[in-house]
């Protein structure tokens, strides 16, 4: 039996504006859909316990972001901060409220394991379906940015990804470790403008909103 909204199409005629029926998001493998890591299936903006007043900011922030979220705007938040301040709980948590509210699929990716799948994919057709969702999705999560080893090819294939989607308004969410710029006597390594290039971290700070837990 369709639906009795959409007649069983999955779209909806609202005066010549389509939209999608809500029957088609019914059901769906939330995890796979959105490419989740099992450990933060449960991760939502409702199990978020901010103890520190920067992590209360960082909650405030990205609980402002999803409900208001437009996929034409290309914005994105950066989370920057040390471990197991819930970076990657609050990703998570925008991913599944963007998807819930709006209806707008995200993907999520570490991105150790993004380069480690790219790499694998080289050459073949799978390699090019996974760029064209790095490139275009509309929400695009890149959790603990920096961490991964990083060779040449990984940063030209990280800057075409951050600029293309700077350029054609893709909203990207980061969690890292590290500053976006060295810190006065800092050790190199800890910055992601030595570790990438300042190119790549100039886009990110122009498209993103820049939040520090501490």
């Amino acid at each position: 039996m369709g639906c009795p909204v959409c007649g069983g199409t999955g779209f909806i005629d609202r005066g010549g504006v389509v939209e999608l029926c809500a029957c088609r998001f019914e059901g769906v493998n939330l995890q796979r859909y959105l490419n989740l890591p099992p450990r933060f299936l449960e991760a939502d903006f409702e199990n978020y316990r901010p103890i520190t007043p920067s992590q209360k900011k960082a909650y405030e922030v990205c609980l402002s972001y999803a409900l208001s979220f437009d996929p034409k705007e290309g914005r994105g938040i950066t989370l920057i901060g040390p471990p197991q301040m819930g970076k990657t709980h609050l990703a998570v948590a925008v991913l599944k409220r963007v998807y819930r509210t709006h209806k707008v699929r995200g993907l999520f990716f570490d991105t150790k394991e993004l380069f480690y799948r790219l790499q694998g994919y080289t050459g073949s057709e799978k390699y090019e379906k996974l760029m064209n969702y790095l490139l275009s999705i509309p929400l695009l999560v890149l959790d603990d940015l920096g961490s991964e080893r990083l060779s040449d090819w990984r940063i030209e294939t990280l800057s075409l990804i951050i600029s293309h989607r700077y350029n054609f308004l893709r909203s990207t969410l980061i969690t890292t470790n590290y500053t976006l710029h060295r810190l006065k006597d800092e050790d190199i390594t800890k910055a992601l403008e030595e570790r990438l290039s300042p190119a790549i971290v100039g886009k990110i700070t122009q498209m993103n909103e820049i939040v520090y837990l501490n």
